[in-house]
């Protein structure tokens, strides 16, 4: 049985990875950023063990959605994020624009390779093909509605990510052992 995988969610990733999103895809909307996030998180976990930003995604209806995300892209999440993130992206209705480019420092080369590799392959995608793309894939048809998405599920259709789905399940107890320890 697999584990029950969580990640700590990164603001600065996040408001980074919006701006860097939306400057290579111009008619980004909050609907194809969440999309694109969560592609990415789901094959960088896929390929190395942990996602680019680690949000808890949850399966509504119009497919997975990066809930602490959402809020920033929202407006609505606490000051700090809120400020983070209207540093580098301006939202207007459902449109997203960059105000300047990403910190590409907090990334690791390997959270690069992938948001390169989500443009490449959906940065030319419509809102609707990306839901009907994420609403096709284990995740989301596997999770209940209304519900968190367990990252574990990212791993069903790729056998040959086995070996990874095993080291992040090793290492959760780690993380749940330093979740009080570490900052939030």
């Amino acid at each position: 049985m697999a584990k029950t995988l969580r990640f700590r969610f990164n603001a600065e990733k996040f408001a980074n990875a919006v701006a860097y999103l939306a400057q290579a895809c111009p008619m980004s909307s909050k609907l194809t950023v969440c999309k694109h996030l969560y592609l990415a998180d789901k094959e960088h976990l896929v390929r190395y063990g942990r996602p680019v930003i680690g949000d808890h995604y949850y399966k509504l209806p119009h497919g997975p959605i990066p809930t602490r995300g959402l809020d920033m892209l929202r407006g609505k999440a606490g000051a700090a994020e809120n400020a983070l993130f209207e540093k580098y992206v301006s939202v207007i209705g459902d449109s997203v624009h960059p105000k300047q480019p990403a910190n590409r420092k907090v990334f690791s080369k390997s959270d690069l390779e992938v948001l390169d590799w989500v443009v490449k392959k959906y940065g030319g995608w419509s809102a609707s093909a990306l839901r009907d793309e994420t609403h096709a894939q284990p995740p989301w048809r596997e999770s209940e509605d209304s519900c968190p998405i367990d990252y574990a599920l990212f791993f069903e259709g790729r056998p040959e990510a086995e070996g990874v789905r095993e080291l992040a399940e090793r290492e959760q107890e780690s993380r749940d052992l330093l979740r009080p320890y570490v900052a939030r």
